[in-house]
């Protein structure tokens, strides 16, 4: 089990990229130089197509990987897992405390972070002279702005736009299928002792939306500890465990659905705990909407059972 004191920065790691200002400076095909205002108001201008990139984040990893750039994909983070072919790039440390000398090492011609990389640490990749944009995504189309912003930043425009167009077409199949259903009350557990939840205002909020639910959880805000007596106060009809915690799925859901505490809960009563895997969740990606896709299916069976 984490830490109760690691686990929002443990949740917080898993978020990508979110972009006030995506319109390329010049607005013609993968001409470049091109320019991106990143989540930190700075202007980054790629000038070359880049051969050499770093991921600092693991949502920038796997748009890259998306848009079929694994090959030139030179730095990751210890946290960048996904797709198998990442684990095997080289690494430059943590996502809040990369190496800049590993990085350098390197010799990328961009760096892809987000908020959570340390403010130092991007602006001397950038004095280096290294194009460093920085992003920050709190909900979808702040994730497909940023799969943009990334096509255009690396020369892959048309791709990013494929997948982007690709994703809101799986999206609009599901908001389309969950119309005019009941909503369900959810609470998506990220930690089972102590509990901690996603509250009103976060990105796993937003989505439980998007599927067709209605966040239980939305009196606190942000990813906050909670009391069972809040938990048995909200009285679920469904509860999500973030598969964060670890383990196998099943051992999960059963720990949780023996605890006598737990036991009372109209979720457990009913056999709707179900394990989500974190990363599609929470990791502002590609797979967010593969993570859209299985909430909705385990908060509407029937109406996903032909799927």
């Amino acid at each position: 089990m984490r830490p109760a004191s690691l686990l929002p920065l443990a949740v917080l790691l898993l978020a990508g990229c979110a972009v006030p200002d995506a319109r390329p400076a010049n607005a013609g095909g993968n001409d470049f130089p091109v320019t991106q205002r990143d989540a930190l108001g700075n202007r980054v201008t790629v000038r070359a197509e880049p051969q050499r990139i770093v991921s600092l984040a693991p949502a920038m990893t796997e748009i890259l990987f998306a848009l079929g750039l694994g090959n030139r994909i030179v730095g990751v983070t210890a946290y960048c897992d996904y797709p198998a072919a990442a684990k095997a790039k080289p690494k430059i440390g943590g996502i809040v405390n990369p190496s800049v000398e590993r990085i350098l090492a390197q010799a990328p011609e961009l760096a892809l972070g987000t908020r959570l990389n340390p403010r130092p640490v991007l602006r001397t990749l950038a004095r280096a002279g290294i194009p460093t944009y920085a992003a920050d995504a709190r909900d979808f189309d702040q994730v497909m702005a940023c799969i943009r912003a990334v096509g255009a930043l690396t020369g892959r425009r048309p791709q990013a736009a494929q997948l982007v167009a690709a994703a809101r077409a799986r999206l609009l199949a599901v908001r389309k299928q969950v119309a005019g259903l009941a909503e369900p009350t959810v609470i998506m557990i990220y930690q089972q002792d102590p509990l901690w939840v996603a509250g009103a205002d976060t990105f796993a909020d937003h989505l439980l939306r998007l599927a067709g639910a209605r966040n239980a959880a939305r009196g606190i805000q942000g990813y906050k500890q909670y009391s069972v007596e809040m938990l048995l106060a909200q009285d679920p009809e469904v509860i999500l465990l973030s598969s964060m915690a670890g383990g196998e799925e099943a051992d999960q859901v059963r720990a949780f659905v023996e605890r006598p505490s737990m036991r009372g809960l109209s979720a457990v009563r009913h056999r709707r705990v179900y394990v989500i895997n974190a990363d599609t969740v929470a990791r502002a990606g590609p797979r967010i909407v593969e993570g859209i896709e299985v909430i909705a299916a385990r908060l509407h069976p029937e109406a996903f059972k032909h799927r």
